[in-house]
């Protein structure tokens, strides 16, 4: 083979390649012209950046360049570049290494060795780290950049705090910046406080754009940054200031809520901020919701630059391909608790069958035959499965929850007030809530009775923000509790939102205020609330351990990871977590409430085995679509036309 020779040049805006005819051969031209948008010179290309960074524009041309066998020289300039991207492939091999070493039994990092350090290092001996706890946080040092995939509950942000204190003693890192949901900066703050008391001082980046860079401006050593992944793109420039004076360890706290393949903004941010961080981790019980390629974003932040993904479209098709090779190259990275590692007791759960009647009843059949008249004509089976889409059989979840529902717009879920087309229908709604009580209120209300008699306290779910509302008042009435409610209209206290108006919210009136009111208050309390708001990141398994729920959609991510808010580590050793769920009944006959049971119970079985095993694993079923997957509903329209459904009792 002849020789070829090429030299790589950065000239203000562009790269200048030149070198040997071969520079321009079929292949070449295809990719300098077709893939980069390069303009011909006699003895080579001009390729344009087009918004590319400069750096990574180099790294692509010098690895082709390589791949085709070129010999290569450099300008200064691109010479800086791409030493650059091999430090970074260096330092990502020898962190495979290292982590494989560590996985294998091979390292001098153990359990025993980190415990005593930490307490060294004044980690408090009431904190003191369960041995899963321990292995994820010399995993951590092990692989340098840490991807912690263990379940809900397992103590993930205590692990990433021991990691940090140990990372500041050895002076590898000054400060922490966690990025994550407004409801985790509580937890966080709590945590922080209880396991290493002021060693690490947390603080919420709040206020004007102004205080906010001044708080960035002020980060010093020791300090624990709690900010929300919109501020982390707002405030990218500030934050990549701050990286360049100090060396951070980026925390991604909840990072699947970054998995968007394309688009959006939250994780390109979160990627450029993670380029300048000295050690990176995310942490998520559910690194793919939807599909494998929801760890493209994530893995990005754990090691930028594609090192770990290779290019978007590269790593859709691997996964597509073969995801067991996708896992294989990330595995070294990653650490997982199973929820059977948690040795927690089993919750017990309650099904309380709760009979329909009156106006209710007739409210309910005049919404099921709507339903079904949706139905006749339409042809073949995806005929009536788009119809029943449109009609929107989450209408029969209202009726059978609390059909006032059905009289006012439902914002979260698009919902408009049931139009007046049938006049029996509209005639008995506007009668229902003066004359009628829904018939799960008086079942929980039986419940809760049974609850404050033994001093205990409650979490009581719906869906639906007007059924909160109303149960809320009715509690306060009859029972008089103390009631505590919280739900998207209740802002968090760092929410963003609240300084576009000036003089933000009051302290005494924010979701965490509420619900730790709600976990000090001695003796009874309820706390009513939806799982949209508070299925994650809260705890409420240190005063309780009773839920009923008045209503459940089909989605069971949001429905288990709630039940995960009392079913947790740190449980008392006599706890007994009961999970109470109403299900209506017409006639003694199965409602809507029995299929979603039944497909909740069959989701369940997925969720266990994937949560249950040490490896990650994508959900083989839409589990998150409040309103069903097509098997869900498929067994609706049996229901429908008077079929036998699957229900298991």
């Amino acid at each position: 083979m002849k020789n070829r020779w090429a030299h790589i040049e950065i000239e203000e805006n562009e790269v200048v390649v030149t070198g040997t005819f071969d520079l321009h051969s079929r292949h070449g031209r295809r990719f300098f012209q077709s893939v980069l948008g390069g303009k011909h010179l006699d003895d080579g290309w001009r390729i344009p950046r087009r918004g590319r960074r400069m750096q990574d524009l180099v790294v692509r041309i010098n690895n082709f360049l390589e791949t085709e066998r070129f010999s290569l020289s450099h300008g200064d300039l691109a010479a800086k570049g791409v030493e650059l991207a091999l430090e970074r492939r260096r330092s990502l091999e020898r962190a495979r290494a290292e982590a494989k070493s560590w996985k294998e039994g091979r390292s001098t990092i153990d359990n025993e060795r980190v415990a005593a350090q930490l307490e060294c290092l004044g980690w408090r001996p009431e904190r003191r780290l369960h041995p899963h706890q321990l292995r994820n946080v010399c995993h951590a040092l092990a692989a340098a950049n840490q991807a912690n995939f263990s379940v809900p509950g397992a103590g993930k942000t205590v692990t990433a705090l021991a990691t940090g204190l140990l990372h500041l003693n050895a002076a590898t890192i000054d400060a922490l910046l966690v990025v994550g949901p407004l409801a985790s900066f509580e937890p966080w703050e709590r945590e922080t406080t209880a396991a290493v008391g002021t060693l690490i001082r947390p603080i919420r980046v709040r206020g004007t754009s102004r205080s906010r860079r001044q708080t960035y401006e002020d980060a010093s050593q020791g300090d624990l940054l709690l900010l929300s992944y919109a501020m982390a793109a707002s405030d990218r420039l500030a934050i990549l200031a701050m990286c360049e004076r100090l060396d951070m360890m980026l925390i991604v706290d909840e990072s699947h809520r970054i998995k968007r393949f394309r688009g959006g903004v939250w994780a390109p941010a979160l990627t450029e901020i993670a380029e300048l961080a000295r050690v990176r981790m995310i942490l998520t019980g559910t690194p793919m919701p939807n599909s494998p390629r929801d760890l493209y974003s994530q893995i990005n932040v754990l090691w930028p630059n594609g090192l770990l993904t290779g290019s978007r479209s590269e790593f859709a098709s691997h996964v597509d391909q073969s995801l067991s090779v996708v896992r294989s190259s990330i595995e070294p990275f990653t650490t997982r608790t199973a929820k059977s590692e948690l040795g927690l007791p089993p919750y017990r759960i309650q099904r309380h069958n709760v009979h329909m009647t009156g106006t209710q009843a007739d409210i309910y059949q005049l919404i099921r035959n709507r339903l079904r008249d949706q139905l006749e004509d339409a042809g073949t089976w995806k005929d009536k499965l788009d119809a029943l889409r449109r009609a929107r059989p989450i209408r029969l979840l209202q009726a059978a929850a609390n059909p006032d529902l059905l009289n006012h717009p439902d914002d979260y879920y698009r919902l408009p007030r049931v139009p007046p087309t049938n006049p029996t229908l509209m005639e008995r709604l506007i009668r229902f809530a003066s004359n009628e009580r829904p018939a799960k209120y008086n079942a929980a209300i039986m419940i809760v009775q049974d609850l404050i008699e033994e001093g205990e306290k409650v979490v009581c779910w719906s869906n639906f923000i007007r059924n909160l509302d109303s149960f809320n008042e009715l509690l306060r009435g009859e029972l008089g509790i103390p009631v505590f409610q919280v739900d998207g209209r209740v802002p968090a206290a760092d929410d963003p939102l609240q300084d576009r108006f000036g003089g933000g919210v009051s302290e005494d009136d924010t979701r965490e205020r509420r619900i730790e009111q709600f976990l000090c208050t001695v003796g009874p309390a309820a706390l009513v609330t939806n799982p949209a708001t508070s299925s994650e990141s809260i705890s409420l398994h240190r005063a309780c351990h009773n839920a009923i729920y008045l209503d459940r959609t089909y989605d069971a991510a949001l429905f288990f990871q709630s039940i995960d808010r009392i079913h947790r580590l740190g449980l008392p050793d006599n706890a007994e977590v009961n999970i109470h769920i109403l299900r209506a009944t017409l006639d003694d006959d199965d409602t809507i409430d029995h299929l979603v049971d039944a497909s909740l119970r069959s989701k369940q079985k997925a969720m266990e085995e994937l949560l249950g095993g040490a490896e990650i694993h994508p959900l083989q079923q839409d589990v998150t679509n409040p309103e069903g997957s097509s098997a869900d509903l498929e067994q609706l329209i049996r229901y429908l036309v008077g079929e036998e459904v699957d229900d298991e009792s």
